[in-house]
Formats: C-alpha cells, sequence, structure tokens
C-alpha cells in the first residue's frame, strides 16, 4: 500500500511530460534522471533510499541507449572484475560500481543479477571497509521496474530475489507477471516450476517443467527432483 501510494504520487506529474519528450525524440539528462526515482520501501518496511542520478538513466532494452552509452558505462564501471565480484582492490568496493551502473541503467539485467549475488555474499565478506550495501537489492529491482515496467527479465530476476529469500508469494507474483511479458522464456518457466517444486505444488511444478524442457532448457535438476517424487514419468 505504501509503495503503491508513493508510485501514484510520483507518476501523476510525469506522464504528460515524458510523452513530450519521446515525441520530441529527447530526453535530456537532467530532466531523464526524474524518471528513475526511488520508490517503495523495503523488505523490513523502510522507505527506499539511494544515492542520487549521476549519469543517464538509460534504458538497458534501448538498442540506442546501448550504443551510445552502455560500453561507456560498463568500461569504467562494470568490467570483468565487478561481475565476478572479485575485489581485488581496497579504494573501490565493487558495490560502488554496481550502484552506479545500475543507477545510469536501472533495467541492467547482468547488475541486477549481480547486485542480488552481492546481497547474498557472507557477511564477514560485506563488512571489510567500504563493501557495504546502503541500498538493499528491492530497491533496485522497484526502480527498476517503474522505469521499465514493460521488462520481463526484470521481474524474472526481482522473483529469483524473492525466491531465495524463500519469500515464495511473493516471487511467484513477480514470475507471474514475468511470464506474462515473457512467455516462452525457458529459463523463467524453469524457475516458476522450480519454485512450485518448494511449495509442494507438484502438478503444477510439473507443467512448467515440460514448457522449460520443450524450450530445450539444459538443466535437469527440476526433472530429477520430480522423478524423485514420482510425478516425471
Amino acid at each position: 500500500m505504501k509503495m503503491a501510494k508513493r508510485m501514484n504520487h510520483l507518476s501523476q506529474p510525469l506522464r504528460t511530460g515524458l510523452v513530450l519528450f519521446i515525441f520530441l525524440g529527447i530526453l535530456p539528462m537532467n530532466l531523464n534522471a526524474q524518471y528513475a526515482p526511488w520508490i517503495g520501501d523495503t523488505l523490513t518496511g523502510a522507505p527506499c533510499e539511494g544515492k542520487g542520478q549521476s549519469y543517464g538513466p538509460f534504458d538497458y532494452t534501448n538498442p540506442r541507449h546501448r550504443g551510445e552509452h552502455l560500453q561507456l558505462v560498463e568500461g569504467a564501471h562494470f568490467m570483468p572484475r565487478v561481475r565476478s565480484l572479485t575485489e581485488d582492490r581496497l579504494d573501490s568496493a565493487v558495490i560502488n560500481d554496481i550502484d552506479y551502473t545500475l543507477r545510469a541503467f536501472p533495467n541492467h539485467h547482468d547488475a541486477l543479477y549481480a547486485v542480488t549475488r552481492y546481497w547474498f555474499l557472507p557477511d564477514s565478506f560485506k563488512r571489510v571497509r567500504n563493501r557495504m550495501m546502503s541500498t538493499p537489492p528491492e530497491c533496485y529491482f522497484q526502480r527498476a521496474i517503474y522505469f521499465k515496467p514493460d521488462d520481463g527479465t526484470v521481474r524474472m530476476l526481482y522473483g529469483l530475489y524473492l525466491h531465495k529469500l524463500n519469500k515464495y508469494n511473493e516471487a511467484l507474483e513477480q514470475y507471474d507477471l514475468a511470464e506474462e511479458l515473457a512467455p516462452d522464456s525457458a529459463q523463467l518457466l524453469y524457475n516458476i516450476g522450480l519454485l512450485h517444486f518448494e511449495m509442494k505444488q507438484y502438478e503444477k511444478s510439473l507443467e512448467y517443467a515440460r514448457k522449460a524442457y520443450a524450450l530445450e532448457y539444459p538443466l535437469p535438476g527440476l526433472m530429477n527432483k520430480l522423478k524423485k517424487k514420482g510425478y516425471w514419468k
């Protein structure tokens, strides 16, 4: 409810301007920044907060934005050491580079997955020097969804994050919304099947497993789980 109120409050004055700028084909950086605000609440109920906009925001799924800006951002902030969460420098923690990448590209799929993986690292790793996260993953996801509501991969990754937290009902909600946007994603269908399995909804799990494997999903894990339960014949 809190998130909905905040989103409604933010969206009312923006819609006309958004249509206008799209019509003109112009998205000035200082004005475009208002379309990727920090919205919603953390899982503990606190308002989502994060650093201000410094570059962008740009749409990760937009070929023009990728061509003009992605290489610049990734080359400086989302290099291989950041993608692999390798902390090999004392002056720059990888979470800071992930954060910059997501502020520039709110729906950057690999960076959203990276911030999720970082969240689940051992606390002992993140307590060193400047490695603590000030903004939890759910805030990045809510910002990305507000910025690009029809990006099914963002919904799937948000579902995966909630799934890993054992928040099964919330994860299923995001997975269902992702399926509406990307019904032929083998990875998504597999994840949904796995979630239903963990919820002990084995018939539903089997349904999604068959869909995923029909699309040539390569990993046999879910099929093996269903075999052990006697559902996969």
